[in-house]
């Protein structure tokens, strides 16, 4: 044992010292190695316990220390209990000799002293014999320093948030904690001796007894004490009195805070002393700017004031004072944004209850004035620092979406709440008169300008544009529009950055008021040229392309501007060498849709479209004809812009395809707007669904999601072209499999011309190609379905939507392919992806929901022969199958999730073979066929599953009797599933 002691010794000095990193690898891989043996709980138990010597030094102590916490919590299990007694009895003995520190090492001893305690179940009365133990410890010269440490780790093992606790049952975690507070009235008695004892070093053993105290009072020691008696309890003096001693300020803080959210009694009495700590700390605090000491004075008051709001809004004097020492803190010019955001959830939780609650209506004028102060110290605290300007951050330090120092975003986000709060509070019109208090200024020449405070100022307007609009009463914001307006012109005069931030929140406030714009017609059409300015500005672009789409979506009069129009087609016109994102590409694109779909004109109409939609013509023949030798594709660079031109020009297409629905109706003149994009964007859809660019899935999805509002927009208009449309999908989708994309139009189509039976043919031999592709023809089992779940989801979609748009006459004749794809679906049910799986099974509900609604069509409506006859036969050679995929769905992973579609199938079979038997005797199913598929199913079944019905404890096989048993529970059991919701509504 001597041998393995020195080589820890060895191996621990190698791994802190040696220069050699292949020598630290290989001894920290041995150390490991070492604590897993059990031999180290005899090394690391000799190691503490030795006296001195000469090789034993702090390092390997701490190491000794930490390989005997780590066994502990780990593998105390494998020690015997004279083993556990005895490493009891070393570690209190450690504790002692270590008593004076070091601490780091004092704290990994009484860490597992306190581990190993918690994990004694089987020792009759651990925790009392541990108390005895500290008794004795305790009147041992320095001892009280070892106590005082495990009584301030000792709760931490049940209160902190432990991974390792997972070991520890909870009933045994529950039984400790109450153990423990058993000797609360002992503990806090040992903490006041401690508190008014003299020593050497005062200071730190007052930090210590805090810290003991606080984590007591997080397990809840005051709770086994009357409450009564806690205002008036020492300690709470104590604590009190630290406040005033810089090194344990901070805990003392803490342990306040703590009690003030435990004990409702508590805010009463600490309130009127608030005054001192105001005037003894945080007003001289303010005055040196000692951050850590308003910091914690700033929390310490605030949670005060959230644990009793009913107290505060009474307007006392001490709440008054208390509310404008919070304000004080909130306008503390700190280098960060935390004394002001840990005020703010006070502000919120005041706000709610003076608003909510009737009996604080004569108090609620009284506050109006704070709020107002509020919100001017909120304003200043969310300006953008002057470093910004300066050019002070780097890159990295500024947040990527809003441009700001990280700190600022983050504080602005937490904004959200309080200012709505005050604005509520304020009322609307009161909040907008602070908040633009002095804005006529704001756009004269010859007044300085503060435009930080104007830039928060904006932002506070729309984050609570929400409260302002709720209440039905257009106020005057024309100081707003008018500085929007004439902002450019004053852009020499603002520092760039700055200037930018400033688009930002005005775009945003533009969109937050775009709908009483009608209100101010004077100001819309410079309010679009504003918005087209930002969108060359990246920190500004987003929020610009959607308040433009906003503006447009909101005044349907501009399409009687001409100014207006010939703005916004210059800016579609420059879009694609904008760089913007498809996100802020679509919102523009919108914009500009809408206003042209208002149009009365179609050759107005005819004319805008031709200019607006010349870059997207260029940049989809441009890709066409590149690379038709593969000769760029060896510069990828070149390449990708071409592509990604494509796809922008692609996508702008589908985009205003979506807006000019139903834009225009003319008959029989062939001058239709949509039309006229479809004859002339077609050729070039056809050219490129058969290049080899479809490739790559985003120019395929943009390329198939842009026919989709083709198709959605024209309606009949399209009609001629559907043959080429499901024959470019179905090749599309053959040639480049894992694209969905393709599978989604076909649905679109489907859906679109499905209802028209000449069409018939046309669809039945596309979907038939579909599903005979090898990516479908590969989906067999559960697996292949799991590899390929959104391929799975969308054929099945595309298969729902079949059944439920075509005529039943389509239908009757696509019985091969219902045939093929039924029995997917039943396979995919089991899929361990959701969604597939649901999908499966909603096509197959769909399908008999379909059948069933043919038997219970009204009487005059005649059975169609053709149609019953090939569901017949689907269901026959199906049936078995799906009620097969049922079992497994509901047994498998998330049967949860999948109880209710598979109850309704198995009604739906159910109602199936009740018309069957007495509507339509041709119908070749009755409850006999019902009953031979779940017994063939239930037969099917691995054993050990269906013994997981009847008992999920059992793991062993069935065999005879048993199974013939296990067979007829199984077969009830998913007949009470097929009864799980009320029964399909037909009379079953």
């Amino acid at each position: 044992m001597e041998s393995l002691q020195a080589q820890v010794v060895q191996a621990v000095r190698i791994l802190n010292h040696d220069t050699q990193s292949v020598n630290r690898v290989a001894a920290n891989q041995w150390l490991v190695q070492f604590q897993n043996s059990d031999a180290a709980w005899e090394v690391a138990t000799s190691i503490m316990s030795m006296d001195s010597s000469p090789t034993i030094d702090l390092e390997v102590e701490l190491f000794a220390g930490q390989v005997l916490k780590r066994k502990i919590q780990c593998d105390v299990g494998k020690l015997s209990l004279d083993g556990r007694a005895a490493l009891q009895k070393a570690l209190l003995m450690s504790a002692k000799k270590f008593s004076n520190g070091p601490s780091q090492l004092l704290t990994q001893i009484c860490v597992a002293l306190s581990a190993l305690v918690l994990r004694a179940a089987e020792v009759r009365k651990p925790v009392e014999r541990l108390f005895a133990s500290l008794n004795e410890l305790q009147g041992q010269g320095t001892g009280s320093n070892a106590v005082l440490e495990l009584l301030t780790v000792l709760p931490e093992e049940v209160v902190d948030d432990q991974s390792l606790l997972s070991s520890v049952e909870f009933g045994r975690r529950s039984q400790f904690s109450r153990e423990i507070l058993s000797h609360t009235g002992a503990v806090l008695e040992f903490l006041l001796q401690q508190s008014i004892s003299d020593g050497l070093d005062k200071h730190n053993r007052r930090s210590k007894v805090l810290r003991c105290l606080l984590s007591w009072v997080r397990l809840g020691c005051f709770l086994e004490i009357p409450q009564s008696a806690i205002p008036s309890h020492p300690l709470l003096g104590f604590v009190y009195s630290s406040l005033q001693d810089p090194g344990s300020f901070e805990l003392a803080v803490e342990v306040l805070t703590e009690l003030v959210s435990r004990h409702e009694g508590l805010p009463q009495v600490l309130l009127p002393r608030m005054l001192d700590v105001k005037d003894g700390l945080l007003m001289p605090a303010l005055a040196a700017g000692e951050e850590n000491v308003i910091r914690g004075v700033a929390t310490l008051i605030a949670e005060l004031g959230q644990a009793a709001p009913a107290l505060v809004a009474q307007g006392s004097r001490e709440a008054l004072d208390l509310a404008e020492s919070l304000l004080r803190c909130v306008s503390f010019p700190s280098c960060d944004w935390e004394i002001a955001e840990s005020t703010l959830q006070f502000w919120c939780t005041l706000a709610e209850y003076l608003v909510s609650c009737e009996d604080t209506s004569a108090a609620l004028p009284t506050f109006i004035p704070v709020y107002s102060a509020l919100l001017e110290a909120l304003i200043v605290r969310a300006q953008v620092p002057d470093q910004i300007e300066e050019g002070s951050f780097a890159e990295d330090d500024l947040d990527g979406v809003s441009g700001l120092p990280g700190g600022l975003a983050l504080f602005r986000k937490n904004l959200d709440e309080p200012l709505v709060d005050v604005c509520r509070l304020l009322g609307p019109k009161q909040f907008l008169a602070s908040l633009l208090s002095g804005a006529e200024a704001w756009s004269q020449f010859e007044t300085p300008v503060p435009w930080r405070s104007v830039e928060a100022r904006l932002f506070a307007l729309h984050t609570a544009s929400e409260v302002v609009l709720s209440e039905r009463q257009i106020l005057d914001i024309t100081p707003v529009l008018h500085l929007i307006v004439v902002l450019p012109s004053r852009s020499s005069q603002i520092d760039r950055t700055l200037f930018h931030l400033i688009q930002k929140s005005a775009a945003e406030v533009v969109a937050s008021y775009s709908g009483w714009l009608h209100n101010f017609p004077s100001f819309v059409t410079p309010l679009l040229a504003f918005l087209a300015s930002g969108l060359t500005v990246p920190v500004a672009v987003s929020s610009c392309a959607a308040a433009l789409r906003k503006v447009c979506e909101d005044s349907p009069n501009l399409s009687h501007e001409s100014t207006s129009i010939a703005g916004l087609l210059r800016i579609g016109e420059e879009l694609h060498a904008l760089p913007l994102t498809l996100e802020e590409e679509e919102d523009v694109m919108c914009a500009i849709g809408r206003v042209l779909s208002s149009l009365t004109s179609v050759a107005d109409l005819n004319a805008a479209l031709e200019h607006l939609l010349k870059p997207s013509h260029v940049a989809i023949e441009t890709l066409l004809s590149t690379d038709s030798d593969n000769s760029l594709r060896h510069h990828s660079k070149a390449y990708w812009t071409v592509l990604q031109a494509g796809i922008r020009a692609v996508h702008r297409i589908g985009v205003l395809f979506g807006q000019l629905t139903g834009a225009f109706s003319t008959k029989d003149n062939g001058d239709e707007p949509v039309l006229r994009i479809i004859a002339h964007f077609w050729p070039l859809f056809e050219r490129l669904l058969t290049s080899r660019h479809m490739e790559d899935s985003s120019l395929a999805s943009a390329t198939c999601k842009s026919l989709s509002q083709a198709i959605q927009a024209s309606g009949r208009l399209f009609y001629s072209l559907l043959p080429s449309i499901m024959a470019a999908m179905s090749n599309g989708f053959l040639s480049f499999q894992p694209h969905v994309c393709f599978l989604k139009t076909a649905g679109i189509a489907v859906e679109e011309f499905g209802q028209e039976k000449e069409h018939g043919a046309l669809i039945v031999e596309t979907l038939m190609v579909l599903t005979s592709s090898e990516a479908m023809a590969a989906m067999t089992t559960s697996y292949s379905c799991d590899q390929e779940p959104e391929l799975a989801e969308v054929y099945f979609g595309l298969m729902s939507t079949f059944v439920h748009s075509c005529p039943h006459e389509v239908v009757a004749a696509a019985d091969t392919l219902l045939e093929i794809s039924f029995n997917r679906a039943s396979i995919c049910c089991t899929a361990m992806h959701r969604g597939a799986a649901l999908a499966a099974m909603s096509y197959m509900s769909n399908f008999l929901e379909v059948v069933l609604s043919a038997f219970t069509a009204p009487r005059s409506v005649s059975l169609d022969g053709s149609f019953l006859g090939a569901a017949a036969r689907v269901c026959l050679q199906c049936g078995e199958n799906v009620v097969s995929g049922m079992m497994y769905a509901l047994l498998g992973v998330s049967a949860i999730t999948r109880v209710n579609k598979a109850t309704i199938i198995l009604q739906q079979l159910s109602a199936l073979c009740y018309f069957s038997a007495n509507v339509d005797s041709h119908f070749p199913l009755n409850f006999s066929t019902l009953q031979g598929w779940l017994v063939s199913a239930v037969s099917v079944t691995p054993t050990y599953f269906l013994f997981t019905i009847t008992d999920p404890n059992c793991s062993v096989h069935a065999s005879g009797q048993e199974h013939h048993q296990l067979l007829l529970h199984c077969y009830s059991w998913v007949m009470l599933y097929s009864s799980y919701i009320p029964l399909y509504p037909y009379p079953v």
